[in-house]
């Protein structure tokens, strides 16, 4: 045991340097181990039961077939994932406006672009979902759950039908609100 006492002339030992000596000879200085809670992201094999999304490593990607396989394994974990637990938190980072004339006489192929660009971005990313689509006449209103899938959304509606595209960002913020029309 290191003598505490201060010796004349010399600095007070400080707290570090006498608790040297002592770190490392016991494991109580570890930190516990983390316990994780349900519907928490956990290392090793998850699959989404809403959405069969695959998480290897906590990174979450979408396999059909591999989920097939997986499903019925033993020791294979069930959580939802990022993407649908922000659907259910309703956690949105992106809006739409859609507004046109043109969306009238063609709305199902409006939607179809939506579902289609949302698709494409889920097996990018899957926390890129939409939420909801209103349908207002000459108004299409889209909320997302990021923003790059709004922001996505907006440029393929520019580059199919032209007109006018404007996106806005709140400074400081990840949210993007995304105006596309056409006269």
């Amino acid at each position: 045991m290191p003598d505490n006492r201060p010796i004349p002339g010399r600095v007070k030992p400080t707290r570090r340097s006498l608790d040297r000596a002592t770190v490392g000879a016991s494991e109580d200085w570890r930190p516990p181990d983390k316990k994780y809670q349900e519907g928490e992201d956990r290392p090793g094999t998850l699959i989404c039961p809403r959405c069969h999304a695959i998480s290897d490593i906590k990174r979450w990607y979408y396999d059909e077939a591999r989920y097939e396989q997986l499903k019925d394994q033993p020791g294979t974990g069930m959580i939802n994932c990022p993407g649908c637990d922000r659907l259910d938190r309703q956690f949105y980072e992106g809006e739409v406006h859609l507004r046109s004339p043109l969306l009238v006489q063609n709305k199902q192929q409006a939607l179809a672009m939506i579902r289609h660009q949302e698709r494409e971005a889920m097996q990018e990313n899957p926390i890129a979902r939409v939420a909801a689509v209103q349908d207002h006449g000459e108004e299409i209103a889209v909320i997302t759950t990021t923003p790059f899938l709004a922001e996505r959304i907006g440029k393929e509606f520019k580059k199919a039908f032209d007109g006018r595209l404007r996106i806005s960002k709140l400074p400081r913020e990840k949210f993007s609100r995304v105006y596309w029309e056409r006269l």
